[in-house]
């Protein structure tokens, strides 16, 4: 029985209990939710605005879930605080699943949140890099060397027939775009809401190399620990449940989300800014899988493929099997 309709029958013995001009006291109190932690990746951003719709219209509530946000610096560190017993699921990169599940953590993903790749490498239309091979012997930013750009950028040389050894990486932080106006760099590492950002600051024209055209991987998913699969199953579809239906409510009522986001999110203060970095999220939560699924699926051999491009590249020594790790078994309930 769903929350929901617990509350309707609550309601209905309530009513009755009243005309009968009794005082049940088991119905004086609504039911406490049950919490669950979810380690992010970053802080509240407003690409992030279907997340803050699902608190405000209350879907996390009414499937009897208190969510607890819980801002991290990246992907890993999103993870490491779900293994660290800090957080109860992660909102990360597949990345990090493949660095940790390489050291030995037995993890599960359960829903895709970005099934669309969106990240990319750009560089101003005067340093004329249009093809991977143009960045042969470049200087590339990237936000950090433990960040997806750095991942993505090594995983669009692998399948070019390059390596990092190929360019020389420069960390630059989010705050990259006097590194590239400057010179600094000739190429940078990003995502699409972040390439938005430094356009819309004034960056100017560029050209861009996207991900996707070499390998179309989740960008995040929600993951945790194997052995907390089982025990927090029900708990974990009902968080599911209700981030799901402020996905579609955001999908259908963009204008309104805009405004709860706007209240909340970090980089809200405008809001034109903010539904564009929303409808990028918005577009990438879905692909051809999910219309033929349901949101959340994940498509596991682009992600085993993933493994291979790391292994190949060193960044994990051991195979990883995504087929054990990503699981679909959710979706049907959500």
């Amino acid at each position: 029985m769903t929350t929901t309709k617990y509350s309707l029958n609550r309601r209905h013995i309530l009513t009755g209990a009243v005309a009968a001009g009794v005082m049940m006291p088991w119905v004086r109190k609504a039911a406490a939710a049950d919490k669950i932690r979810m380690a992010c990746w970053s802080p509240k951003l407003a690409e992030q605005a279907n997340i803050f719709v699902s608190e405000a219209k209350g879907f996390f509530s009414e499937n009897g879930v208190e969510m607890e946000f819980l801002p991290g610096q990246g992907s890993g560190d999103a993870l490491r605080n779900v293994i660290a017993g800090n957080a109860d699921i992660a909102f990360c990169g597949p990345e990090a699943i493949y660095l940790a599940a390489d050291k030995g953590s037995e993890l599960k993903a359960v829903y895709d949140i970005y099934p669309v790749n969106v990240f990319n490498v750009f560089a101003l239309k005067s340093k004329q890099i249009i093809t991977p091979q143009d960045l042969k012997g470049k200087k590339v930013g990237v936000i950090s060397m433990a960040s997806g750009t750095r991942y993505n950028l090594a995983t669009i040389l692998a399948l070019n027939g390059m390596s990092e050894r190929d360019v020389e990486l420069v960390a630059l932080g989010l705050n990259a775009a006097p590194a590239i106006i400057e010179g600094k760099v000739d190429a940078m590492a990003s995502t699409d809401s972040i390439l938005y950002g430094m356009q819309a600051a004034g960056l100017g024209t560029v050209d861009v190399i996207w991900a996707r055209d070499y390998l179309n991987t989740s960008t995040d998913l929600f993951a945790l620990e194997a052995k907390n699969y089982e025990p927090k199953k029900d708990l974990i579809t009902r968080f599911l449940r209700g981030y799901k239906k402020g996905l579609e409510y955001t999908i259908k009522n963009p204008e309104e989300a805009v405004e709860i986001t706007s209240k909340v999110a970090v980089d809200g203060k405008d809001p034109v800014r903010v539904a564009a970095s929303m409808k990028l999220r918005l577009l990438c939560s879905q692909n051809a899988n999910t219309r033929k699924n349901g949101l959340g699926w994940i498509d596991v051999p682009p992600l085993q493929e993933g493994v291979k491009i790391y292994k190949d590249a060193g960044f994990i020594k051991n195979d990883v099997d995504m087929s054990k790790i990503a699981i679909n078994e959710l979706i049907a309930k959500l």
